[in-house]
């Protein structure tokens, strides 16, 4: 690595995740160990996945994790700002982010082309503490090889001009993730009613429709991208915090979470 290169440093590391890699390496081959994936369901590249604390969230994003095509050489992740209010979209500046597991690059070159449209810019320290992106990271790294990332955080922005500005990137190699939870902080009964009420709208494909997810911005982009690709929406699992881990949550205070992929409209899932 060059001197002047910036790295990343993990930022929720010991917080939603295993600080150790040893630990977090375990944690996250038994998460996805534990998705035994039918031999004739699709890879695909376009998905929803949460991004809360690995033992409230990883249960249900490790559906969508084992359907990354092992021949991913570059992943697009896209979600929420929880810390600073912005228009636009913000790329990352970094040249590569780090975890316990190691350091992965950058696409440096996508992510300077897209800081060249008028959509985006590089808001300073937006991106220090935020985990919605993060916490994407150790998976791929165990799932993939050489491959890079193009980090996006979502500020005011029209989906459907963020999904245009990006489709031109996404080729045969590359994958994009819309990080978002669902619905926060009600009861367990009225949460799974929001959840549902997203779930079918993302479903339905209507990239208007009702959605209560703090990704909301990124998961109707991806809802626009898979639009174009005709790629049609199936829900790997949706379930709550209360769902996921009961030891550790309160039924009246949950989030929900869901996973999706985007399937080849006529394959075997079409």
């Amino acid at each position: 690595m060059a001197v002047n290169e910036k790295v990343r440093k993990a930022a929720v590391a010991g917080q939603f995740y295993p600080s150790s890699p040893r630990n977090l390496r375990i944690d996250v081959d038994n998460y996805l160990n534990a998705e035994k994936t039918d031999a004739s369901a699709q890879t695909v590249s376009v998905m929803i996945a949460p991004h809360a604390g690995y033992v409230f969230s990883a249960p249900v994003a490790a559906k969508v994790y084992a359907r990354i095509p092992r021949g991913t050489k570059t992943v697009f992740l896209i979600g929420p700002s929880h810390h600073k209010l912005f228009e636009g979209m913000h790329v990352t500046d970094a040249d590569y982010y780090e975890t316990p597991l190691g350091r992965v690059k950058v696409n440096r070159d996508i992510a300077d082309r897209l800081l060249k449209h008028p959509l985006c810019g590089c808001e300073y320290g937006v991106d220090d503490r935020e985990h919605c992106l993060e916490v994407h990271i150790p998976f791929l790294q165990a799932l993939l090889g050489d491959f890079a990332i193009v980090p996006i955080l979502t500020g005011k922005v029209e989906p459907a001009d963020a999904a245009e500005m990006l489709l031109p990137f996404l080729d045969d190699t590359a994958v994009i993730i819309a990080s978002s939870d669902l619905s926060h902080f009600f009861d367990q009964t009225r949460a799974r009613e929001a959840d549902d009420a997203t779930v079918l709208t993302i479903l339905s494909g209507d990239t208007d429709g009702f959605m209560d997810g703090c990704g909301e911005t990124a998961m109707r982009v991806v809802m626009h991208i898979a639009a174009d690709g005709g790629l049609v929406p199936e829900l790997l699992d949706a379930r709550t915090s209360f769902e996921t881990s009961p030891q550790h949550c309160d039924s009246k205070r949950v989030v929900g979470y869901a996973a999706v992929a985007f399937n080849k409209s006529g394959g075997i899932n079409g």
